[in-house]
């Protein structure tokens, strides 16, 4: 029995309360009255969170524990109508310039690019532009709050959705026009502005800035220097395509701004295969083939009829050539690039569109080095950026990146830089479409531009000749907007 009765207390002395427990019990109170401090007061208070940071936490690569001061206190009661179309996405880092708590509150400035999907690689040269741009500006105010477009209009909607919940009072992007046409509504509706790298001038205006190079600018500029040169008959040979679409109307209004004559428009199938016999056929009919070899003939005979030495002499030169007679114009314009425009151009030079006689213009897809090997297109003209300063951001950037980007890259750095501009002027002016459509304009990589009222912006465009070497600049690009004195 005694055995027994010391096995029952010694068990009980196992649960008499020491002072290793009571420490215990203080630890664990601590630690529920942390937790209970930290848990929200209800679920519906944690749904109206700031709702400018995705399901990740962060806000087009803002860091959290930034996001909560930086932006306007949220109406408890009534969410941002916008935050229903913002769609989880992972975090977008890019470059800042650094917070200083003392500082004023910072200029939110939104970059809306495809970082995924079918133009990742492009929109990741685009950011890594803008990122060159802000470090250059050395503004500690300046908040680049960069989103992904996902390259789909779904995803642009989502990334200006955000980032006008986020208190962006600019919008650098997106690329594409579709993206633009589903972001310009949502803008609007906040009076924000966008400059987009977009080439098409059909999203332009009410707010709407296109900075691409358009074709527009460069048939423009080319056109003008031809006229100067004393071309007056002009043809157009253009892909079945937007922008093929785009140049043949800038060449029409042209022509007649200029009082010059359109005296033939040519069109192909964009997506034809490499040596396809059709783009034979319009090569022929562009030139008046068939026509001109009948004229040969005829010229041929008529001179056979008559026994002078002249005219003896004359079929001896009439029989070396192909057709007779020259075609109703004096320049060709081209608004193609690459492989198609190699196949296309010694076609019109077999058909006796001679390049000695008819001016061969093209558009910025003739900003091709590789096109000097290229007979028929060597001496052929384009308007461009000048190459130097194009050439100086290749450099600049792939000492930085240690790659060289995508030609439109530089677009990405000349927006930044305005932006850096514009955040200089008076709060309640900067971003303005005023201050954005500065008639004095602005300077970039890609020479200078402004934006008049419509949005498209005007280019300051050297004009170039495919040299048989290299391209050359034949006529240099302005360097302010300054009439020109006579």
């Amino acid at each position: 029995m005694d055995i027994v009765l010391r096995g029952k207390s010694d068990r009980a002395a196992d649960f008499r309360p020491g002072w290793k427990f009571f420490n215990l019990l203080c630890i664990l109170g601590l630690a529920l009255l942390f937790l209970a401090a930290c848990q929200p007061a209800s679920v519906a208070e944690k749904d109206r969170t700031d709702i400018s940071k995705d399901s990740t936490g962060q806000a087009g690569g803002e860091s959290a524990d930034d996001a909560p001061g930086d932006s306007a206190p949220l109406d408890e009661t009534a969410p941002d109508p916008l935050s229903v179309l913002i769609a989880p996405s992972a975090p977008v880092v890019g470059l800042r310039a650094p917070r200083d708590p003392a500082a004023p509150e910072p200029i939110k400035i939104a970059l809306l690019l495809p970082l995924s999907g079918s133009a990742a690689g492009v929109g990741q040269d685009l950011l890594n532009a803008a990122n060159m741009a802000l470090f250059d500006l050395r503004n500690p105010n300046i908040r680049l709050m960069t989103f992904d477009t996902a390259s789909t209009p779904r995803g642009a909607e989502s990334a200006a959705a955000e980032a006008l919940v986020g208190g962006a009072e600019l919008i650098l992007g997106p690329l594409f026009s579709s993206s633009v046409s589903t972001i310009k509504p949502l803008a609007a509706g906040r009076g924000v502005n966008v400059i987009t790298f977009s080439t098409d001038t059909a999203v332009a205006g009410d707010g709407v800035y296109v900075m691409g190079l358009t074709v527009g600018q460069q048939v423009r500029r080319v056109m003008n220097f031809a006229y100067r040169q004393g071309r007056q008959a002009f043809a157009v040979l253009a892909p079945q395509s937007p922008y093929g679409d785009a140049a043949v109307e800038n060449v029409r209004i042209v022509t007649q701004e200029l009082g010059l004559t359109l005296e033939r428009t040519m069109r192909y199938p964009a997506q034809l295969a490499p040596g396809a016999p059709e783009l034979h056929d319009i090569a022929k009919a562009l030139g008046d083939y068939a026509a001109r070899q009948r004229a040969l003939d005829r010229e041929i005979r008529l001179a056979k009829e008559k026994d002078d030495p002249a005219s003896q002499a004359y079929v001896r030169r009439l029989e070396k050539l192909d057709t007779f007679g020259d075609v109703p114009f004096d320049a060709l314009i081209i608004p193609e690039g690459g492989a198609r425009l190699k196949e296309i151009a010694p076609l019109l030079s077999y058909y006796d569109i001679d390049p000695e006689i008819v001016q061969f213009i093209g558009t910025g897809l003739w900003e091709d080095p590789s096109l000097s090997a290229e007979p028929a297109l060597v001496g052929g003209w384009f308007a461009a950026p000048s190459p130097q300063t194009v050439a100086g951001f290749q450099q600049r950037f792939a000492a930085a990146y240690g790659y060289h980007p995508a030609r439109i890259a530089s677009l990405a750095y000349d927006a930044m830089a305005l932006a850096g501009i514009l955040a200089q002027q008076p709060d309640e002016f900067r971003f303005s479409r005023a201050a954005i459509e500065n008639p004095d304009g602005f300077s970039g990589y890609d020479g200078i531009f402004r934006f008049p009222e419509n949005g498209v912006a005007e280019r300051g465009l050297a004009v170039i000749e495919v040299g048989p070497r290299n391209l050359q600049v034949l006529e240099p690009a302005p360097e302010s907007f300054a009439p020109a004195l006579n």
